[in-house]
């Protein structure tokens, strides 16, 4: 933090000094344009031609001895931002620790081996976070995610396993997609020119978004865990089971659509409407427990348990969602 001395021309105008250093880092020279945008009790200065700066990050493969940690940090490391990862030894790279590092690119949207050395892998993101919408991308993992959660159900009702693979699969798929949505988020908190070109707003709005990608993430993962505990069961349910659960799942969905619209429309009443529809989810969801528990075998009863479990939990992140939306009205 620097702190300067306001002065004024004889005018009257205020003049401000920027430290060098900082000068120099964002490269402003005499007679560049800046451009000054008032936030909240704060003042942006930005450079015109300012664009995202790359961002490279190294990790030691050597330091990871497990295929789970080492994909997990080249995840983080895309998410928050970096656009190159470089994997490095001291020694080699290993043939099974590559493999480990192609696995993980799979899971990331944009992301290719650019380099591939004995001892150096270097991973080059290609996306460029400007060509982004996120209120178009976020509609669309929304979508998807209750797709997956309502194909799910109906493979259940229609013992289809072959629907429950697919929708097990898609919401695969959706993980890429939600990795994406925290990294552009992430860069736009950094970036005034990224939240314009993203449709964001002022910055205020970011914190918000990056809370309801969040709560969008978990809806999407328990939609998938139901789809893969569809597959586990083994028996035709009795109809009372299955009324049960078409109608949890025809609440949370709609809890799911409208919690999303309250957080796009900063609908208060809507977002209030949700939370109300909780109480029949829990309802609901005592009820399928018990019937699990007295009319099926153990393992029967186990994946049922865990797939109301799941619809709950789904349930619980729209509430969630629109506490988000009230702090986005508020915000």
């Amino acid at each position: 933090m620097e702190v300067r001395k306001l002065q004024t021309t004889a005018a009257g105008t205020f003049i401000l000094t920027l430290p060098k250093d900082w000068a120099d880092k964002l490269k402003f020279k005499k007679g560049d344009l800046v451009s000054l945008e008032l936030e909240q009790e704060s003042i942006i200065v930005t450079s015109t031609k300012s664009k995202p700066t790359s961002q490279t990050r190294s990790l030691a493969i050597d330091d990871f001895k497990d295929q789970k940690l080492l994909e997990l940090c080249i995840t983080a490391s895309y998410v928050q931002g970096h656009d190159v990862t470089e994997v490095i030894s001291k020694d080699k790279i290993l043939p099974d620790q590559k493999r480990w590092v192609r696995h993980a690119v799979e899971g990331l949207i944009g992301v290719e081996i650019a380099e591939d050395y004995a001892n150096r892998i270097v991973l080059q993101n290609l996306v460029d976070p400007s060509r982004f919408d996120m209120e178009k991308l976020l509609e669309r993992f929304t979508d998807t995610s209750k797709a997956v959660f309502d194909d799910a159900i109906k493979a259940l009702v229609k013992n289809d396993f072959r629907l429950a693979e697919d929708a097990f699969e898609r919401g695969e798929e959706i993980t890429k997609l939600y990795r994406l949505l925290m990294r552009l988020a992430l860069q736009a908190s950094r970036n005034k020119k990224l939240r314009e070109d993203m449709n964001l707003g002022d910055f205020a709005n970011v914190p918000v978004k990056i809370i309801a990608i969040r709560e969008l993430g978990r809806m999407a993962y328990y939609s998938m865990r139901i789809a893969q505990h569809v597959g586990e069961i083994e028996v035709t349910l009795e109809e009372n089971m299955i009324s049960l659960i078409q109608k949890m799942t025809k609440i949370t969905i709609e809890m799911q659509q409208q919690s999303f619209t309250a957080l796009r429309t900063k609908d208060l009443g809507l977002a209030s409407s949700v939370i109300d529809k909780m109480v029949s989810v829990r309802k609901l969801y005592e009820a399928a427990e018990a019937i699990s528990m007295k009319q099926y075998d153990q393992r029967t009863s186990l994946a049922l348990s865990l797939i109301v479990r799941d619809i709950r939990a789904i349930a619980g992140y729209t509430v969630a969602l629109a506490d988000d939306a009230v702090l986005g009205i508020f915000a």
